[in-house]
């Protein structure tokens, strides 16, 4: 019973930290100083730590991947690209109705802390036609943006549960991307059904973009999404790891943009989110403290030891892990200790602890990117969470009955 105790301690503090906005990277570091006292740690056992943090593969692929992915970000930004995809999609589509869903689940491709911020304008935007509540923009942004939770190999959640499961990240994509469907389809359903489509003319459409477009247009069109699918068919179908992928898409649009190399000194400058990378390495860290500390292979015992099944122990920890921290890192580096003890390499298991943890994180006050929208919007918390929450049990039922069948 120690070791839950010490587990909760440390869990704990991580949490209060983090509600305190303290940096992840040194709540993180803090969590790994109380494990490292509590257990009892030696220095050996801290050198061995950091020495397997440093010399560890996955270490330097999540770090190498999510720098590239800041610069893609940074290109499409400052390029005018984003901008110019509303642009087209709005003159092409002519239809708000569409546009709604699409502006958020589009930026949602791209991991930014607290990113629904920008997409919010665009829902705004968009829903003028239907004069939505706040709380409906809200849930509309905010759902829409996190579809892709379940199958984006530039994520920071997905990248860790990878490296921590030892499951490569194509096969843990294939087995989850049914979640990202089902949440496309039933945030249609229950969103965007129920409104009536406002169909834009080609007279309305050009005098709401500034002009109008030209055939450049399209060229929007492929600038934004093309990154975006090459990138997902190099780490999905040709198995390249998430960092080569990234980078080589990120040369190929330094190429294609035509960026002269202060723009590129620049664009590699901004990418060094230090916040950011960080985290990370406080993340990795902690697990390899967590490790040293053997508390995880002793609560696993205990659990084993219970007449619950393995997916109601884990999905139960992470849902916790999600609404307790906000984000998908969170839950994912709090559950997969656990889960990689009580079911090492169930592929279906991590599936079902990255959608409860994901249910919680959704749900959670601490989620920067429904902070953001709410505060956007000036939406109502229970009002903007009471659809999501029932979205999400969809979600959670439909992911548990995989595994029974299973």
């Amino acid at each position: 019973m120690f070791a839950v105790l010490k587990i909760f301690l440390t869990l704990g503090l991580i949490v209060f930290l983090l509600n305190r906005k303290v940096k992840m990277g040194n709540a993180m570091l803090a969590g790994s100083g109380l494990l490292f006292v509590l257990s009892g740690l030696t220095l050996q056992h801290l050198g061995a730590a950091l020495s397997n943090l440093v010399r560890s593969y996955s270490t330097w692929e999540i770090l190498f991947a999510l720098y590239f992915v800041m610069c893609l970000e940074h290109q499409l930004r400052t390029s005018g690209i984003i901008d110019g995809l509303m642009v087209t999609s709005r003159r092409l589509l002519r239809s708000d109705r569409i546009l709604l869903p699409l502006m958020p689940a589009f930026l949602g491709f791209l991991p930014s802390l607290g990113g629904a911020i920008f997409s919010a304008p665009l829902v705004e935007s968009a829903s003028k036609p239907f004069n939505l509540k706040a709380e409906t923009k809200t849930a509309i942004n905010y759902w829409f943006r996190h579809v892709w939770e379940f199958s984006n190999p530039i994520f920071t959640s997905m990248l860790l549960a990878s490296q921590l499961s030892g499951i490569p990240l194509s096969a843990l994509i294939a087995n989850m991307v049914w979640v990202t469907a089902l949440s496309l389809v039933i945030g249609w359903l229950f969103f965007i059904t129920p409104l009536k489509s406002r169909q834009i003319t080609p007279q309305t459409a050009a005098a709401t973009d500034s002009g109008g477009i030209d055939d450049t247009g399209y060229r929007y069109i492929a600038l934004a999404t093309g990154p975006i699918l090459v990138n997902f068919v190099l780490i999905v179908f040709l198995k390249l790891s998430a960092a080569l992928s990234m980078g080589l898409v990120v040369a190929a649009m330094a190429l294609i943009l035509r960026q002269p190399l202060q723009e590129v000194s620049a664009m590699l400058r901004h990418a060094l989110d230090r916040k950011l990378l960080w985290g990370i390495a406080g993340i990795l860290f902690f697990q390899h403290i967590l490790q040293q500390s053997g508390a995880v292979q002793e609560i696993a015992a205990l659990l084993n030891s219970l007449a619950v099944s393995n997916a109601v122990i884990i999905g139960a920890i992470a849902f916790a892990g999600g609404i307790l921290t906000g984000t998908a890192q969170g839950f994912v580096v709090i559950t997969f200790p656990f889960l990689l003890a009580l079911a090492p390499g169930d592929i279906n298991l991590v599936m079902f602890c990255f959608v409860a943890g994901s249910a919680g994180q959704m749900l959670s006050p601490a989620h920067l990117c429904l902070l953001v929208t709410l505060d956007y919007f000036k939406a109502d918390f229970l009002k903007t969470l009471r659809p999501i929450a029932f979205l999400e049990v969809i979600l959670v039922a439909a992911a548990y009955v995989v595994v029974a069948l299973t």
